[in-house]
């Protein structure tokens, strides 16, 4: 039985040869071994895994206005400043199914139980900004969350109504007078009133577009608003 498993190892990476995302290291290949299909080996290589490891422990606690829980899990920083770029504008999906494997592990290292969390949403883009870019990746994070959680995912009721310039595009300073709660629209307040809600999002930079979004479902009646970010720029 040895032989032929390490046969099939052989055979599998000749035909579909997996590489590590980040550094293209060659990984072993997932269905030739004991890997569970969302384990984060079959996306990263043993060095980059250990990178992740690092930068997990150096996150601080951090507050925002009407936000009562901020979840990061990482810095943005080394690794993460090449995956969410290349994942959020260069339309490389292949980091997908990482990404939802760190969501997994980001809350699984969370104690969001008593956070007692009814509904999960996305920070929204505007029509516009989602027909530019293809896809939201906050409603990725949200839709993985959701699952993880086995809770509701919340589509459709939150909208960005008012066209603003990228964050990205614009200093600390710029990035906390760009938004308001004003922006955003809850059409239907009665699926937000009353409810525990987990607003995610891909980087959490000054806070300013959480704590936006946050303003905006208190304002619709929801209770608590916590925030999930893949990662956390440091200041």
């Amino acid at each position: 039985m040895t032989d032929f498993l390490s046969f099939g190892t052989v055979f599998l990476d000749i035909l579909f040869p997996r590489r590590c995302l980040l550094c293209s290291v060659f990984l072993s290949h997932p269905l030739s071994s004991s890997i569970k299909n969302q384990a984060i080996d079959n996306f990263l290589c043993v060095t980059c895994r250990q990178q992740l490891l690092i930068s997990q422990e150096s996150l601080d606690v951090i507050r925002l206005p009407d936000v009562d829980k901020v979840i990061s899990g990482y810095p943005y920083a080394g690794l993460f400043e090449k995956i969410i770029p290349a994942w959020k504008y260069h339309k490389r999906h292949e980091f997908s199914p990482l990404v939802k494997v760190l969501v997994g592990l980001i809350l699984s290292r969370q104690e969001v139980s008593e956070l007692d969390l009814d509904l999960v949403i996305a920070v929204p883009l505007t029509p516009r900004a989602l027909r530019t870019r293809g896809f939201n990746q906050a409603f990725f994070i949200a839709s993985s969350s959701a699952a993880f959680l086995k809770t509701t995912l919340g589509s459709n009721l939150f909208i960005k109504a008012v066209e603003t310039p990228q964050q990205a595009s614009l200093n600390r300073r710029a990035r906390t007078l760009n938004l308001s709660p004003d922006n955003f629209q809850v059409p239907r307040p009665e699926m937000i009133a009353g409810r525990n809600i987990l607003l995610c999002d891909d980087v959490l930079t000054t806070g300013a577009t959480l704590s936006a979004a946050a303003g905006a479902l208190k304002s619709a009646g929801a209770v608590s608003v916590s925030a999930l970010t893949l990662a956390r720029v440091l200041r």
